[in-house]
C-alpha cells in the first residue's frame, strides 16, 4: 500500500526498516481508508518513518516503550513539530497497539489522583 504514497525504492526501503517498519503499509491503508488526502497522508508515514528509525536503535524489534516515545518527543525544541509527531503517533499506536508497551502512570500522577 505504501507505493500508493511513494515510488521510490530508496524511500519504500526507508519507510519498510525501523521499529515499525513493518506496519508501514497497515498504516498507509489506515490513511487511505480514512480517506486522508495523499499529501496529508505522506506527511503523515513520513513521521512515523522517522520515528521508527529512532525507535529502531533505542529498542530494535522489542516492543516501544513509553520512554523511547517521550525521549523522541523531547528532541523537538519548538511545539509545532511535537504535536504534529504526537498526533502521528496516536496513529501509530491505533492501528499496531502491539508495537507499544502500555503506558503505566507514574508514581506522582497516582499521587495527583488520590488528592
Amino acid at each position: 500500500m505504501l507505493e500508493f504514497y511513494f515510488s521510490y525504492c530508496g524511500v519504500l526501503k526507508r519507510l519498510r526498516s525501523g521499529a515499525l517498519g513493518g506496519e508501514m503499509d497497515r498504516l498507509a491503508e489506515h490513511f487511505f481508508t480514512l480517506g486522508y488526502k495523499r499529501a496529508s497522508a505522506t506527511i503523515y508515514l513520513s513521521r512515523i518513518a522517522r520515528f521508527s528509525q529512532f525507535a529502531a536503535t533505542r529498542c530494535g524489534p522489542m516492543p516501544i516503550s513509553q520512554d523511547v516515545v517521550d525521549s523522541y518527543l523531547c528532541t523537538f525544541t519548538t511545539d509545532t513539530p511535537r504535536i504534529g509527531a504526537v498526533s502521528a503517533l496516536g496513529h501509530a499506536r491505533r492501528v499496531a497497539p502491539e508495537r507499544f508497551l502500555a503506558a503505566v502512570p507514574s508514581v506522582d500522577n497516582v499521587r495527583m489522583l488520590r488528592f
